[in-house]
C-alpha cells in the first residue's frame, strides 16, 4: 500500500510540475532595453577563475529613477501556473535585493514582481517566488514571454530604494519552466489608406498618409527601448509591438484643442487568445497641471478588439484641454502579436473657407435624396467631394457644372467641400 501511495504521489509530481531548464545563459546575448537611466552589458564572468564565460553585468546609477532596471529575453516563455518559482544566479559584493518582474502574460495572465535577497559572499543562486504582487502587481499564473529586473528594491519599505543608489551586479543562468513560444502570424495585407485631408486638419505620428509631426522620440524608452520596430506588410511600413509593457513616443508640444478624433489601425494574430488583453493609448501634457487622457480598447470596447483582420479604430476624443500635447503612449500585453498602422489625429474638414464664396455658394435642397444642386454667382465649374461626421471621404472630388448624384449616401450628416479656382468652402448636408 505504501508503495502504491508512493508511486501516485510521484505521478502527480510529475505531472503538476515541470523541470525548470535555463532560459538565458547570456551565451549569446539576450540583454533588452534598459530603462530609468540604468545600464546593462554582457561581460566575462567577474569571479577570479570563473568559468561561466558570458554574464549579464546590471549597473544602477544614483542620477537615475527609482525604478531602473532592463528588460531581459527569454530563448522560451515560462509557465508559473503550478510552479511560481524561477531561478536565478546573482553575483554580488555586497548585500542587495532587487525585484524580478514577469511581464507579457499570455491569455490575460497579469504581471507579477517579486524581490529577492543576496548576502554579499559572490554568485548565489536564488529562488524567486511569484506570489508576492509587488508593485501594484498580483500573483502569477500562467504563461510569460518576457523578463525584467529592476535593480533598486527596499525590503524595508517594500519598494524602491529612495532616492537611487549606485550598484553594480551581475546575473547569469535565469531558470524556469520553459514553454515554446507561440509563432505570430502577421498579416498579409496593410491597413487602409487613410482618407485625403487638409495638412491643418491631421495631427500623424506615424503613416505614410501624411506628413509626421515632429517627432524628438519614437520609442522614448518609459519602459526599456526596443519597445516597437517597423516591419513592411504588404510593401507599407507598419509597426509591430515588441516585448515591453509600452511605448512612449514625445513630440514638439502641438495645440491639439481642435482635433477631435483619434485613429489608428491594428491588427493583432489569429493565434492569439484575447481574454484579458488590451490596446490602450494614452494623451500626455508634460509639466505640473498637465492634462492626461487614457482611452482603453478590449474585448468589450467600441470598437472591440479582434483578431485576424485590421480594425480601423476611430473614436472621438475630448482635447479641448491639451493646448501643449507633447507625448503620447501605448500600453499592451499582446507582445510581438500586434501591428499599427495610420497613428493620427483629425478634425471635420476646415480647409481655407472663403467667407464670400461659402455665401456665394447655394446648396440645395437641404435635406437632399438622390441628388443635391449647387449654383454660384458666376455659374462655373465646381470641384465637389463629400465626407462623414468621421471626416470619411464617402464621396471623391469631381467636377460638376450643377448638380451632384448622393444616391450612395445613407441618411445622415455630411461635409461638402466645394472649390472654385483658389476660394474653398465647406457646408454641411443632411441627407434624407
Amino acid at each position: 500500500m505504501k508503495k502504491i501511495t508512493l508511486l501516485l504521489t510521484l505521478l502527480m509530481t510529475s505531472i503538476g510540475f515541470s523541470q525548470q531548464e535555463v532560459l538565458q545563459d547570456f551565451e549569446n546575448g539576450g540583454l533588452g532595453g534598459v530603462f530609468g537611466g540604468s545600464a546593462g552589458s554582457i561581460v566575462a564572468d567577474p569571479e577570479t577563475g570563473g568559468t561561466r564565460g558570458d554574464v549579464a553585468m546590471l549597473t544602477a546609477a544614483s542620477t537615475g529613477e527609482i525604478w531602473q532596471g532592463i528588460n531581459i529575453s527569454l530563448l522560451k516563455n515560462v509557465q508559473l501556473t503550478m510552479d511560481k518559482t524561477m531561478k536565478i544566479d546573482v553575483y554580488s559584493t555586497s548585500v542587495i535585493t532587487i525585484a524580478p518582474k514577469v511581464i507579457g502574460g499570455l491569455a490575460g495572465a497579469a504581471d507579477s514582481t517579486a524581490a529577492v535577497s543576496h548576502t554579499g559572499s559572490g554568485w548565489e543562486t536564488l529562488t524567486i517566488t511569484f506570489n508576492e504582487g509587488l508593485d501594484n502587481t498580483t500573483t502569477a499564473n500562467g504563461v510569460y514571454g518576457a523578463f525584467v529586473i529592476y535593480y533598486l528594491w527596499d525590503t524595508t519599505a517594500n519598494g524602491f530604494i529612495n532616492p537611487a543608489i549606485n550598484r553594480v551586479f551581475y546575473v547569469d543562468n535565469i531558470q524556469g519552466v520553459g514553454v515554446n513560444p507561440v509563432t505570430f502570424t502577421p498579416p498579409t495585407t496593410a491597413a487602409t489608406t487613410p482618407p485625403t485631408r487638409a495638412a491643418g486638419d491631421v495631427i500623424s505620428l506615424y503613416s505614410d498618409a501624411y506628413t509626421d509631426t515632429a517627432i524628438s522620440n519614437f520609442d522614448a524608452g518609459w519602459c526599456g527601448t526596443s519597445s516597437i520596430s517597423e516591419v513592411m506588410i504588404a510593401s507599407n511600413a507598419t509597426q509591430i509591438y515588441k516585448g515591453n509593457a509600452c511605448q512612449g513616443i514625445e513630440f514638439t508640444a502641438i495645440d491639439a484643442t481642435e482635433f477631435t478624433n483619434l485613429h489608428v489601425d491594428v491588427y493583432i494574430a489569429t493565434e492569439v487568445d484575447l481574454l484579458g488583453k488590451v490596446f490602450n493609448v494614452k494623451f500626455v501634457e508634460t509639466g505640473a497641471g498637465g492634462s492626461v487622457l487614457e482611452v482603453n480598447f478590449n474585448t468589450a470596447s467600441t470598437p472591440a478588439l479582434v483578431k485576424g483582420q485590421w480594425i480601423s479604430i476611430d473614436v472621438t476624443v475630448d482635447l479641448s484641454n491639451f493646448d501643449i500635447l507633447s507625448q503620447f503612449g501605448i500600453t499592451s500585453n499582446l507582445n510581438n502579436s500586434v501591428w499599427y498602422d495610420n497613428l493620427y489625429f483629425w478634425k471635420a474638414p476646415t480647409a481655407s473657407v472663403d467667407d464670400f464664396f461659402a455665401k456665394a455658394v447655394k446648396l440645395h435642397p437641404n435635406p437632399a435624396n438622390g441628388i443635391v444642386k449647387f449654383s454660384t454667382v458666376t455659374n462655373e465649374a465646381l470641384e465637389v467631394s463629400v465626407y462623414d461626421l468621421l471626416g470619411k471621404q464617402v464621396i471623391p472630388a469631381q467636377t460638376i457644372q450643377s448638380e451632384l448624384n448622393i444616391a450612395s449616401l445613407n441618411p445622415g450628416m455630411y461635409f461638402v467641400n466645394m472649390k472654385q479656382g483658389t476660394s474653398v468652402a465647406t457646408k454641411k448636408l443632411l441627407v434624407n
